[in-house]
């Protein structure tokens, strides 16, 4: 997605002075970190916090809230724009110091946390915007950083991180079954604070939500496969953000396929697909990236509480006023929210497919992309042929 800077940097303008003004200062952390990928395995690693004390600083990076609460584009983008990119170098691999210290203390903290601040020059009014996570930016070297008081961390997570006998991805499943919110599972995982000693690194943040979303994704599929197949088509929708989801459940073994279209007020709108057989993938999603995941695991978590196993597909429009990048999380929620809603139910495949249609603006033009498809209308001729002969 092509993002108009300038436009965007509009919409936050108001706190530049703020910002630009801020070089030591106490601010709440909601909590927050940020570790990029540039340059690795020696990164940037940074604390997130706005330049003043906040009650309820946690709506500053608390996707699943601000999917709560339908936060708009400039709602989230006027959270965003408040916080400070406190940042050093570090190595992934043996990070060590304060800085880094006072940073996972943070990761784990239940509660909005504050923190002294001390930078070596005042923060630049810039953002970064993708994909994957929510909008970064005031981007700041940090001098010194120090808690200002103890960080409420929960029994399940000082244990967890205190074992280094538990594989990082047992430990995620297990902080996920104790009900910790996705987004601050994913934290503590790219502040490196799980698994074996030679797990326990640094992880980029953009890496660190596809690994989360991934791991739990792969622990459902083998319990839902367990399960009886399906009886009928459900057909579950939702929007948020102008994204747009169409959300199939097809009686059979578990597959699993997600499409996304975009550019859709051009004549060949822009339309790729990932797909996993029942054995699972043994590549990254290339064409859809972390969306695949994201909308895998709301799918696993649907298919886990209906005690049923299915193939899934899922058509995601991006449409036209969707102008800003807030990251992938709002996939999963978006998603997840769909199967609160009554689903539509149909007798056959063929009437599933032609009522998902009707509701995209690209029609039938996914349905050349979708191997899901092409691989259950197969299936059926098959057995057509073997019952005639």
């Amino acid at each position: 997605m092509k993002v108009d800077y300038g436009k965007v940097i509009d919409r936050v303008k108001f706190w530049k002075r703020v910002i630009e003004s801020a070089k030591d200062f106490v601010g709440t952390s909601p909590p927050a970190l940020f570790v990029g990928r540039a340059w690795y395995p020696r990164v940037y690693v940074g604390i997130l916090a706005p330049p003043t004390q906040q009650e309820n600083a946690d709506i500053l990076d608390f996707p699943e809230k601000w999917y709560q609460q339908k936060a708009s584009i400039d709602q989230i983008l006027n959270f965003r724009g408040q916080l400070i990119y406190s940042r050093f170098r570090t190595s992934v691999k043996n990070p060590k110091g304060k800085l880094a210290e006072v940073t996972q203390e943070l990761a784990m903290a239940k509660k909005p946390t504050d923190v002294e601040i001390r930078l070596k020059k005042s923060p630049r009014f810039k953002f970064t915007f993708n994909d994957w996570f929510a909008p970064i930016g005031n981007p700041a070297p940090v001098l010194e950083a120090r808690l200002s008081e103890n960080p409420v961390v929960e029994r399940k997570v000082d244990y967890l991180v205190s074992d280094f006998d538990i594989k990082a991805q047992d430990a995620v499943v297990e902080l996920y079954k104790h009900g910790l919110p996705i987004s601050r599972i994913q934290k503590i995982f790219s502040a490196g604070l799980l698994g074996l000693p030679i797990q326990r690194k640094f992880v980029p943040t953009r890496w660190s939500l596809t690994a989360v979303d991934d791991i739990l994704g792969r622990a459902m599929m083998e319990k839902i496969k367990t399960f009886q197949d399906l009886d009928e088509y459900f057909l579950f929708s939702n929007e948020y953000l102008a994204n747009h989801f169409e959300i199939l459940l097809i009686p059979g073994s578990y597959q699993y396929e997600f499409i996304e279209a975009w550019d859709l007020d051009k004549l060949q709108p822009t339309i790729a697909s990932d797909y996993e057989p029942y054995r699972g993938r043994e590549t990254y999603a290339d064409n859809t990236h972390g969306a695949f995941y994201s909308s895998r695991l709301a799918c696993c978590e649907a298919l886990e509480r209906m005690r049923r196993q299915a193939a899934v597909l899922v058509v995601r429009e991006v449409r036209p006023e969707y102008t800003v990048p807030v990251g992938v999380w709002k996939i999963r929620e978006t998603v997840r929210d769909a199967f609160n809603k009554p689903p539509e139910k149909f007798n056959s495949l063929e009437q599933a497919i032609r009522r998902v249609c009707e509701k995209l603006m690209i029609k039938d033009k996914w349905i050349r992309k979708s191997k899901l498809i092409r691989i259950l209308r197969e299936q059926k001729k098959i057995i057509q042929f073997w019952f005639k002969s």
